[in-house]
């Protein structure tokens, strides 16, 4: 990150120490997420610094009335544009020779948009089902950096115009901490994507250091004043053999506390907690409390001033610029698989290295020193600029004759399973598309090459049968309906080059999952197969989905195995349909044919009613929602969770049961539905997990 100590600040060798912890974690679950599962939390920490040290800077040059924004931005500058053009520019240079088309257009896009400083905002309209895997996007880290300098632009700006009409500077920080501390809470949960990247729900993190920045400068003897209360109060109460007022047990306090914070946040937190949220709030005070100890703390001097953490501290913002395009590139090369724990290490010593030696060669040299400095702040904007416009250039550019897996430098296991130029897509006969390998090993399973692992079984297995336990005694019966893959029920659309296999995939799963109690498999299979010439197109040729009819082709295979009735509907041909396949293989002239594409006409419009759930997150089905049906097939109450499969059978579950509870993904919802049904007041009769075929 890019936290930077004014000049007119004496150095604070604890947060050189506090950056290291940050970084550190960071770096650590980067490259070893299941050992520090809340290592990300040291952005946060990152941020608390940020806010501390521009504001700190900014409220100093104010009160002097040597404040000048040229002098400001020129810092930035020299900051934080030397190491992030090298690092942009390298991966730029390595993805030439070691990605496809459409994974270095993408490269180039985040270069440019990190050029820019908002790449954040771009990750947030990447973000989507079948968007490429976080893991593999080598300029993902700079989101931060953007909110960073997104912060950096307004501000000061801010600040001078609140001290230019003499209003007060820490009425208006909280103000603007408040309000964004609201909107972090108020959306994390409905929109989580967008909260988590946009600046909006961040600025309070760095705005906490900006509030202990205005206590530091402007209530330093009101602070020190109450920690001597404190401290004598103290040593009254406990009779220690300190002399008087050397007992210093606020600020040693202080910085243990923050440090436990830390580690709290480091190792408690994990990725499937909603963040930031309030648990953001354990970094960004842990790191307060650090920052407010000072010097003298014991704990500091121990931890954070030690010349180990002072070291990495000096090169903690190229540490962070190197250290993901580094582990990201690796994945990229092990066609998406996390690397063998050997190599992973190899990563952070070569980012380690790295960002030793851009310190030592590049920052140094045209951060440091007087001397034209106008000139390195041009020169640097100038190469920034041309980075970045090197970056869209090749965002906008087809590689797919130059760069194909065939002539990458660097060979990629799995690349037997791609076809044509991309992992994510690949043409069919007739006009139709196909989803590609990169998405759950797609192609790989179609061929059986290799069969699923029986650990990978069991532990399937074991999340249904808690949730069949939990159903069992809540007298509530499950349901699993998988939803078949357009290439199960259409191979003879696949290109020649792909066989597929005499037995699925998914029957591995599923003839084990037919041993469990309490739990009904449907596969509807062969009732598709068995009707799809009669029936006309169950599956849309340009997305991976089975369309309107298909779907009410599996909804009545799926009531007929359970003994429901079925809503009377007919079906009429729609337009032409453009689905996600198109958007995936960013195929905009592809011709796009009628015929596939089926508009439900109800016999009897179901009367319905929906009420939006709160603070749930948008799924790859829409919102989490309860239908209510006053006038059903059946009295049932239905829990639903599942995946975009789940899109097209929905309207017809609605109007079929008197009560569906749409509770989201079944990623995230299948390993804790048995806590929610057993809390629940009102039990369900029924669960359905919609799960397409590709997910097992």
């Amino acid at each position: 990150m890019s936290s930077t100590e004014s000049t007119k600040t004496a150095y604070r060798a604890e947060i050189d120490g506090l950056r290291a912890f940050a970084v550190l974690s960071v770096v650590s679950y980067h490259a070893f997420p299941a050992g520090l599962t809340g290592g990300f939390t040291g952005v946060d920490v990152f941020f608390v610094i940020s806010g501390y040290l521009i504001t700190s800077h900014i409220f100093t040059s104010l009160d002097e009335g040597n404040f000048s924004f040229l002098d400001f931005f020129q810092r930035r500058i020299r900051r934080i544009f030397p190491a992030l053009i090298l690092v942009m520019a390298s991966s730029l240079i390595f993805g030439w020779f070691a990605l496809v088309s459409e994974e270095f257009q993408q490269l180039g896009k985040h270069v440019a948009s990190g050029a820019a400083f908002i790449v954040n905002f771009i990750l947030v309209g990447e973000s989507g089902y079948f968007d490429t895997a976080a893991d593999t996007k080598p300029m993902l880290h700079l989101w931060s950096l953007a909110v960073e300098e997104q912060f950096y632009l307004v501000w000061p700006v801010v600040l001078w115009l609140a001290w230019w009409r003499h209003f007060s500077l820490i009425w208006i920080t909280l103000l603007v901490a408040v309000a964004s501390f609201y909107f972090n809470f108020r959306f994390v949960e409905s929109n989580p994507t967008e909260t988590f990247f946009w600046p909006f729900g961040r600025f309070w993190e760095m705005l906490s250091g900006s509030v202990l920045a205005w206590l530091m400068i402007y209530k330093r003897e009101v602070l020190d004043l109450a920690k001597m209360r404190i401290d004598i109060f103290v040593e009254r109460m406990v009779p220690l053999s300190f002399a008087p007022g050397k007992l210093a047990f606020t600020e040693n306090a202080m910085a243990l506390g923050g440090l436990c914070l830390l580690m709290y946040g480091f190792m408690g937190i994990n990725s499937n907690v909603t963040f930031p949220s309030t648990w953001a709030l354990v970094p960004v005070c842990g790191a307060i409390l650090i920052i407010a100890a000072g010097a003298t703390a014991w704990s500091n001097r121990i931890f954070m001033m030690n010349p180990v953490a002072i070291w990495f501290g000096l090169i903690s913002y190229p540490l962070y610029l190197w250290h993901w395009p580094i582990l990201s590139f690796l994945q990229i090369v092990e066609s998406g698989e996390l690397p063998h724990r050997d190599a992973r290490i190899i990563a952070v010593v070569l980012a380690i290295f790295l960002a030793w030696l851009t310190v030592r060669f590049i920052e140094r040299p045209l951060r440091f020193g007087q001397r034209c400095v106008r000139m390195k702040s041009v020169g640097l904007t100038g190469a920034m600029i041309f980075v970045g416009l090197t970056g869209l250039a090749i965002s906008r550019t087809d590689f797919s004759e130059s760069h194909t897996f065939e002539n990458l430098l660097i060979k990629r296991p799995g690349a037997e399973h791609i076809y044509g130029t991309s992992s994510k897509w690949y043409r069919g006969q007739d006009g139709w598309l196909f989803l590609g390998n990169a998405y759950n090993d797609t192609v790989a399973k179609l061929k059986l090459t290799p069969p699923p692992v029986p650990a990978n079984i069991e532990r399937e297995a074991s999340l249904f049968a808690n949730l069949t336990e939990a159903a069992e005694t809540a007298n509530t019966s499950v349901v699993l309906l998988i939803g078949p893959n357009k290439s199960t029920i259409y191979p003879e659309y696949l290109p020649d080059e792909i066989e597929p296999s005499g037995r699925r995939y998914v029957t591995f799963f599923t003839e084990r999952f037919n041993a469990i109690p309490n739990l009904t498999v449907v596969d509807p299979v062969e009732g598709l197969l068995r009707t799809k010439e009669s029936s006309g197109l169950l599956y849309y040729r340009t997305d991976t989905h089975w369309n309107n009819k298909g779907a009410f082709r599996v909804f009545s295979i799926l009531a007929e195995r359970m003994g429901w009735r079925v809503p009377e509907v007919s079906f009429r041909e729609g337009k032409s349909h453009s689905g996600d396949l198109i958007a995936i293989s960013e195929l905009e002239s592809f011709p796009i044919t009628a015929g596939d594409n089926w508009q439900i006409e109800w016999a009897r419009d179901p009367d319905l009613e929906t009420k939006h759930l709160a603070n749930q997150p948008e799924t790859s089905f829409g919102r989490t929602e309860i239908v209510m049906n006053n006038a059903p097939l059946s009295e049932q109450t239905v829990w639903i969770i599942g995946d975009s499969f789940t899109n097209a059978i929905a309207p017809y579950i609605n109007a079929t049961f008197k009560e569906v509870h749409y509770l989201g993904h079944w990623n995230s919802k299948l390993s804790t539905l048995p806590q929610d049904l057993t809390s629940a007041k009102k039990k369900p009769d029924l669960i359905i997990v919609i799960r397409v075929e590709r997910s097992f």
